[in-house]
């Protein structure tokens, strides 16, 4: 059975603000249950809309998530919001957004 597993228990190398590159895998089910109550907090962001900006509370979520998809990856990272938020970027935080749900984070939407 696990190596049906195989393709998704890869992961992905993302490289990070601090220039760090983190293989992450995807969220197993205990990690999904607090990443998707991070998740319904931030419902209300639209990514089309090039003019809405992110509040505190929005960037606290997004951290937050990213806390979680680490915690398995880097434990210290995920533990540590002030070198976390400095460890973040745009680009980064989407890939691993991707990356956690099992997405190639290299693929370009259409």
């Amino acid at each position: 059975m696990a190596a049906k597993n195989d393709d998704l228990r890869v992961g992905y190398d993302i490289v990070f603000a601090d220039g760090v590159t983190r293989k992450i895998k995807p969220l197993t089910i205990r990690q999904l249950r607090s990443f998707m109550k991070v998740m319904d907090k931030m419902s209300n962001i639209d990514t089309e809309d090039s003019t809405q900006s992110l509040s505190d509370e929005d960037i606290d979520n997004m951290v937050e998530a990213a806390a979680i998809a680490l915690s398995k990856v880097d434990k210290e990272l995920s533990e540590d919001s002030d070198t976390l938020e400095d460890a973040l970027d745009l680009r980064c935080f989407g890939a691993l957004m991707a990356a956690s749900m099992g997405n190639d984070p290299n693929l370009e939407l259409p």
